[in-house]
């Protein structure tokens, strides 16, 4: 079919244009007497920013066309609806099935961080290039393995965090797990007042929050709270499967 030829006769053209422009930038960089390790560094900074250039490209034909260039609307059909300025809680078994929730939101290149009490090395090749995952741990430090460090107590500064990377742009999406080890780590009231503070930073924002919980780990009154206070439920199949029961 002549639009088949279309489609793919653009495709190869812009692979074209994108393999030119990251060489050509490339030879700009060795011809300016940078050190290989400074190339290095500003060549992984070009590449984190083309999720934000690819996305900009997006939200630009759409103006210009009116076509849907996101794909979110087909997101919304497998996840129920999924809103910008709104919280949901995933209950799940495997943190796997909120990862998976993450990827099918970030299919378009939407940013998203996700903090995890699971260890996200383990997770890491799994997830789309525009996901950033940090570790919510007992570990002393600011990094391990490359990855942010948030302490059960420092509930303030994933605050500040989740705040400053929702402010970014709106629909960005924050994920995160260990609702059951914060409550551990601190009393019941300070861990639902942390939760609704970055409820309302959600809705101001406008951003996604996705709070994973494990239904068995949670009293029946926690749960009840969480379910009641916090967000709308998204139900997960079981571990492995990328859909969402509609």
């Amino acid at each position: 079919m002549p639009e088949g030829r279309d489609f793919y006769r653009g495709l190869v053209k812009g692979y074209e244009v994108g393999l030119n422009k990251a060489w050509d930038d490339l030879i700009g960089l060795t011809t300016k007497g940078f050190s290989p390790r400074e190339i290095q560094v500003m060549a992984k900074s070009k590449r984190q920013n083309i999720n934000t250039a690819v996305r900009q490209l997006r939200l630009e034909i759409e103006e210009e066309t009116g076509f849907d260039m996101t794909g979110r609307s087909s997101v919304n059909r497998a996840s129920g609806s999924v809103d910008n300025g709104n919280a949901y809680l995933i209950e799940v078994t495997a943190i796997t099935q909120a990862l998976s929730v993450v990827n099918e939101l970030t299919s378009d290149g939407t940013d998203a961080l996700c903090i995890l009490r699971s260890f996200p090395g383990n997770f890491q090749g799994m997830m789309n290039n525009s996901v950033g995952c940090a570790w919510l741990t007992k570990y002393e430090g600011t990094n391990y393995d490359s990855f942010p460090v948030f302490s059960g107590s420092a509930m303030e500064s994933m605050v500040t965090e989740i705040r400053n990377f929702m402010k970014e742009g709106p629909g960005r999406i924050v994920l995160l797990e260990g609702i059951e080890y914060l409550i551990i780590q601190n009393d019941l009231v300070k861990v639902l007042k942390f939760l609704q503070t970055i409820v309302d930073q959600t809705v101001l924002t406008k951003g996604i929050l996705l709070l994973a919980i494990y239904p068995h780990a949670l009293e029946d009154r926690v749960l009840n709270n969480l379910r009641c206070n916090i967000g709308s439920v998204l139900r997960t199949r079981s571990p492995g499967e990328n859909d969402l029961n509609r």
